[in-house]
């Protein structure tokens, strides 16, 4: 579809493409005329052409004859430089902008919810980010250059038939509409493939992300072959739908071809009939033919640009989807609260939350409450509802009923940023950046640190040790996801981490239940001062860690099916507390492992 500003992606994404193109505005108003101008001058060649034929060699006027060789230099050497002004302008616009599309998409998918990116994997939304804006900054490039060229190229030859002869015009006039046809089909069909094969793309970078994250696995259970086939697989189907792109794309070019053909076929045998019999002249003729030829070329490309325009709409539409996504509520308008510390409670109101798609709600009805500075585990079997329930605290996902209260105000209407400011969080799995291991200790501190509180902190974390035997110790790279270091190391980077934020809430999401009996006992030293005057929330396997709770929760199903200590819990004769302390410990009697030792436990 040649009248792209009609199609229905491109109203969608109008409001943020004006504003993204705004910045780069006199640059493209320069190239649109440098554009202008090439295509009038090339407009005079035909013209040129006739007089030469007419004037000078019919006439033998000598004089003309000087003139008109320097004439075609002005008029080639004005299009040349002013082609290339066009393009450096037009080309500069496109680049840059597009660096804008880039940088919005990705600050929009970083301030999406959490809950958005269950949905769709990590190497679908690396696709739109990269392959998408790729394909999209060619299409930009060729509809603010190559259409324009073309646009005003065809304008001027068709201005230029006119001035040689406008009869003869008449009847290429009547050929031009055919040309219309292919060129809204094929585009269509053009669209469809293009929007499947970048979906087929982000395949191919889904499965490539999803193997190097988990090649230790893979090459643990042996499965390399089979990832081969999956990725074969995928990549057949990309190349499939790129060929079935490239056959559409093809097909205009001989459609374009024969059209063009029947056009100038036409004029030459009107014309060749005017000039035998003495109506038209042969040098009018030459002129004629040449302006048609050079009017037929842009017309071509106009055709042959279809396919960029196309690729880049279902590229567009793609963008367009993700930027369409609710952001994250972060609530930091003037109507909400700032989280202070916590000086009385965390309390659930009969708290019910479902993912979205999920028919089953993962929490129903909780009820509890967290004392300020207070020591709560949270157990039950997988897939109970602990990790969802915790989750909830910093707001990663919000109630779907029910209210969570921070001393007695709603969480929802907090300002998120400052919640999640009291709020620290140490899971199974660290997440750690491929940077420095004092970068990733500083990472996300509002607050400038000192040298001595980095110090202090891995002290307090029990990390100092091993950072001290480190070659470049606190500046040593840990790598992608801190590979280079074992997973207790990990995790008590991740408590510094903790320390240096100094939060009021404490979550320990099955911290240490990947660790080895030497790794856990010494983060549960690290754990002890780390969780002296915070509030704590753990959830946990280990008796060890779980009998040192104020007050355990037992979670089954999304409900809250027992709370007290450890003690009281013990003496409910079939309750579901021992139940699952029997099958995470192994042991018939577990009033018996009270005494171990976390080494025991292990």
């Amino acid at each position: 579809m040649i009248f792209f500003w009609n199609d229905p992606v491109y109203q969608k994404i109008r409001g943020p493409l004006h504003a993204w193109i705004h910045p780069y505005r006199f640059l493209i108003i320069g190239g649109v005329i440098m554009a202008f101008i090439s295509a009038g001058v090339s407009s005079g060649v035909p013209i040129l052409l006739r007089d030469l034929i007419d004037k000078v060699f019919a006439q033998k006027n000598t004089q003309l004859l000087f003139i008109l060789p320097f004439s075609f230099f002005v008029l080639f050497s004005v299009k040349g430089f002013t082609g290339f002004l066009q393009a450096y302008m037009l080309k500069k616009a496109a680049l840059f902008m597009i660096s804008d599309v880039r940088q919005s998409l990705f600050n929009h998918l970083v301030r999406m919810p959490l809950s958005a990116f269950g949905r769709e994997g990590t190497g679908q939304l690396m696709s739109r980010v990269t392959n998408d804006t790729i394909i999209l900054q060619g299409g930009v490039a060729e509809i603010i250059r190559d259409l324009l060229r073309n646009s005003f190229t065809a304008v001027g030859m068709l201005i230029a038939l006119l001035y040689i002869n406008y009869k003869l015009t008449l009847f290429i006039l009547l050929v031009l509409p055919f040309t219309l046809i292919p060129i809204r089909k094929i585009g269509k069909k053009l669209r469809k493939s293009s929007l499947h094969s970048q979906e087929r793309y982000g395949n191919v970078n889904q499965h490539l992300a999803e193997t190097l994250t988990a090649i230790r696995l893979i090459k643990s259970v042996g499965s390399e072959e089979d990832e081969i086939r999956r990725f074969r697989r995928y990549s057949h189907e990309f190349a499939e739908g790129q060929f079935k792109m490239v056959k559409y794309e093809n097909m205009l070019s001989p459609i374009m071809e024969s059209i063009g053909a029947l056009g100038i076929g036409v004029a030459v045998w009107l014309g060749g009939y005017s000039v035998i019999h003495g109506h038209l002249t042969l040098g009018t003729l030459v002129g004629f033919l040449t302006a048609a030829q050079m009017l037929y070329q842009p017309i071509k490309g106009l055709a042959n640009s279809q396919s960029g325009i196309q690729y880049s709409l279902a590229a567009a539409e793609r963008i367009a989807e993700v930027m369409a996504r609710p952001l994250e509520i972060l609530n930091s308008d003037q109507t909400s609260w700032v989280v202070s510390r916590l000086t009385k409670e965390i309390r659930f109101e009969k708290v019910s939350f479902g993912y979205p798609g999920l028919s089953e709600m993962a929490l129903k009805d909780v009820s509890l409450e967290i004392t300020s500075g207070g020591f709560v585990a949270i157990v039950g079997p997988s897939g109970s509802g602990k990790s969802t329930l915790v989750n909830l605290i910093p707001l990663f996902y919000r109630p779907t009923r029910g209210q969570i209260l921070w001393d007695g105000k709603n969480i929802v209407e907090a300002d998120i940023r400052s919640l999640r400011d009291r709020i620290g969080i140490v899971t199974q799995d660290v997440i750690l950046m491929n940077q420095s291991i004092r970068e990733n200790l500083v990472y996300g501190l509002k607050k400038d640190v000192s040298g001595e509180d980095i110090e202090a902190a891995t002290r307090i974390a029990h990390a100092d040790g091993f950072i001290s035997r480190l070659p470049q110790g606190l500046e040593t790279v840990v790598g992608e996801k801190g590979i280079f270091l074992s997973g207790g190391e990990r995790q008590r980077l991740a408590l510094a981490r903790v320390v240096l934020r100094d939060p009021d809430v404490l979550i320990l999401d099955e911290a240490t239940s990947a660790l080895d009996t030497e790794s856990e006992f010494a983060i549960q030293q690290a754990l002890e001062s780390i969780m002296r005057d915070r509030t704590t929330i753990v959830i946990a396997h280990r008796l060890s860690t779980i009998r040192k709770a104020q007050k355990v929760h037992v979670l089954d199903r999304g409900r809250i099916v027992e709370s007290g200590t450890h003690e009281e819990l013990m003496k409910t004769d079939g309750g579901r507390y021992r139940k699952f302390l029997n099958l995470s410990l192994g042991v018939e009697n577990p009033i018996g492992a009270l005494g171990e030792t976390p080494a025991d436990s292990a």
